[in-house]
This record gives C-alpha cells, sequence and structure tokens, in this order.
C-alpha cells in the first residue's frame, strides 16, 4: 500500500512550520495523537448539567474518578466500564398569573401579577451495573422525600432553592439492559425569615436556634397617662351635678 503524501504547506506569514518525516513510526505518530486528544479533552472547561445538592455535588453520583486523572483516564478509553451518570434533558417552565375582580355589567378590571413557582424537569440516565442503579435509586428516593433544596445547573443559567417533588422511571427492552432512565420533578421554593413574638411567661429565651429568640426591649419607655374608668369618671362628675341642681332649685323659690 504506497503512503499517503503529506499535504503542500506553503511558507507564508502566519502559517506554522510543521516538521514531518515518512520515517516517523506510526505506534508513536498514534500515541502522539492519542496525547493530544488526551491533553485537549482535559483542558476544555467542562459543562455542567443536571442537580447539583448544597456541597456541590451532583444527584446519584456514582463515586467516579474526579479531577485530571479521571479525565486523562476517560479520554484514554480506560475509563469506560464504569458506572456514568449524565443529564438526558432538562425543561423548564415559569407561569404567572393575572389577578381580576368582577365590575358591573359582567366586567372585569385586573389588579394584581402573581408569579407562580416554577416547576422544571429534568431526566437523568445511569449507565451502569444493577448495584450502581440500585444505589442511584436509593439517592433520588431520598432526595425526595427530604427537605433538602436542590439546584438545576445549566450552561446558561443556575436555578437555586428546589425541592424534588416527584421522580418516575419505566425500563424498556428497546433502551438497553443497564440504562436507568429517571424523571424528576422539582418545584421552586421561596424561603421566608420567621418572625417570633413574646405571649406568655413560659417562653424559653435560650432556644436551640439562635434566629428563633424572641425580641426583648431593653430601652427607656416613656411613661402614659392611665385610662379613668366609667365609675371614677362619673364620680368625678357629681359634685358639678349637684352645684348645679342646688343653683337651679334656689332660682325655682326666688
Amino acid at each position: 500500500m504506497p503512503l499517503i503524501p503529506f499535504p503542500s504547506i506553503p511558507d507564508l506569514p502566519g502559517v506554522p512550520a510543521i516538521p514531518r518525516s515518512v520515517k516517523f513510526p506510526p505506534v508513536a505518530t498514534a500515541a502522539l495523537g492519542l496525547l493530544q486528544g488526551m491533553l485537549w479533552r482535559i483542558a476544555q472547561v467542562q459543562t455542567r448539567w443536571g442537580i447539583f445538592d448544597s456541597q456541590g455535588k451532583p444527584l446519584g453520583d456514582p463515586k467516579q474518578f474526579v479531577g485530571i486523572i479521571g479525565r486523562a483516564l476517560e479520554s484514554a478509553g480506560v475509563y469506560g466500564a464504569g458506572p456514568t451518570l449524565s443529564t438526558g434533558s432538562v425543561d423548564y417552565s415559569k407561569e404567572t398569573k393575572v389577578s381580576d375582580f368582577p365590575i358591573e355589567r359582567g366586567g372585569f378590571a385586573s389588579y394584581n401579577k402573581v408569579e407562580s413557582p416554577a416547576n422544571p424537569q429534568v431526566v437523568l440516565c445511569l449507565q451502569g451495573s444493577e448495584a450502581d442503579r440500585r444505589s442511584f435509586l436509593d439517592a433520588v428516593d431520598t432526595a425526595c422525600k427530604s427537605t433538602d433544596l436542590f439546584s438545576v445547573v445549566t450552561p446558561e443559567l443556575t436555578y437555586i432553592n428546589y425541592s424534588i417533588e416527584r421522580y418516575n422511571y419505566a425500563r424498556r427492552n428497546s433502551k438497553g439492559a443497564t440504562l436507568l432512565i429517571v424523571e424528576i420533578t422539582l418545584k421552586e421554593v421561596r424561603q421566608i425569615s420567621a418572625q417570633y413574638s413574646q405571649v406568655g411567661e413560659d417562653q424559653i429565651d435560650t432556644p436551640q436556634d439562635v434566629g428563633a429568640t424572641p425580641q426583648v426591649s431593653n430601652g427607656k419607655v416613656q411613661g402614659k397617662i392611665p385610662v379613668i374608668s366609667t365609675l371614677k369618671s362619673i364620680a368625678n362628675k357629681l359634685p358639678g351635678l349637684a352645684d348645679r341642681a342646688e343653683s337651679y332649685i334656689q332660682g325655682l323659690v326666688f
């Protein structure tokens, strides 16, 4: 089989000089190409997709290699037999509602706009052994039952503070015996700070949660004039009424 001739590279400004030799061993050429591919993939910025917890760990992580060593083994094809977790799709929907009230003659008037919580849907795919698939389903089920908040990460935006509401999966012979596809539905959670007030003498002044400590006023309080009761006010008016009655009687006699 004749050797494929090298392409002609002109000697012009901006064209790199690439040394080539016909005597260069084919094995060394293949190894050099593999090394170049590994270095190129390692240097690339990895795009993140999927569901991540508060510590930045992906949901249902199969404990794969991480960092530069793991990516190098994956690029070389050594790490292809282990469990792999990938994101199949991310569907995000946002809805707002306009509030209105009825008016005369069957009309209505709009007065407000309310933002509803978002409901993204993420499809996670796991390829691995039976033990890997069982561990992955256990992790998803635990996350669905817990009150932990997760983040839906996409290359463009990251949506934080979402709780897993439901998940479902189906096994079909047409999609591989070792492939597990799980559809996860999340819902946006808006956190607020609780406010506490003093309601009685049996309150706990030093609770375990510092934020639950009731407010205490340590400053000076301006004094107020006590409110006079109804009976006291009538009693105060009796002397005046007696004087008026006496003056009226005297006027009638004289």
